[in-house]
């Protein structure tokens, strides 16, 4: 009777530990309005991008909102980059539970609150309850959260999923 008890302690345990691997996730791959992981907006620059994540899989000039910017693509990542200057990251876009990167290993990207690409719906409602929703185009936007300079993070819901993690601007123009 006593081995039985210590195993069902030993599995509780371990079944807890397994359940808060997300909650005690490493803070260098959390994502915040000015940053995912260790892509920080108006710092990282292109040429960090490519050793980190290696040549991009697209790269087109785009418009967005009044303001022509390089956008930038790679398996899960995609960011927008400022034409002039320091080519510094304006926007970033997490679509993948996982990054690769030769510098920082797997990155596993989520927001201090725990939410990642892939989770359900009814989690992100749970963790962000005041997110009022925006529906257009057949998916959801929810504003998580406001940071410095009114530029703010979302995450983004198709079919019932977050699909993707977005940092954001205040505005381009």
């Amino acid at each position: 009777m006593k081995l039985f008890r210590c195993l069902l302690v030993v599995g509780l345990v371990a079944s807890g530990l397994t359940a808060m691997g997300e909650a005690v996730a490493h803070p260098r791959d959390e994502m915040w309005p000015g940053k995912a992981g260790p892509i920080i907006r108006n710092e990282t620059t292109i040429s960090e991008l490519r050793e980190w994540f290696g040549p991009p899989n697209s790269r087109r000039v785009v418009r967005v909102a009044c303001v022509r910017v390089i956008r930038m693509r790679w398996d899960g990542l995609q960011v927008y980059v400022e034409r002039a200057g320091d080519r510094a990251v304006d926007a970033i876009f997490v679509r993948s539970r996982r990054l690769e990167s030769s510098e920082h290993g797997t990155l596993e990207i989520h927001t201090n609150e725990g939410l990642r690409v892939g989770d359900r719906h009814r989690k992100l409602r749970r963790l962000y309850p005041n997110a009022a929703p925006i529906a257009h185009g057949g998916h959801i936007h929810y504003r998580l959260k406001n940071g410095r300079f009114n530029s703010y993070m979302m995450g983004k819901v198709v079919d019932g999923r977050v699909v993707q993690l977005e940092s954001w601007p205040f505005e381009f123009c």
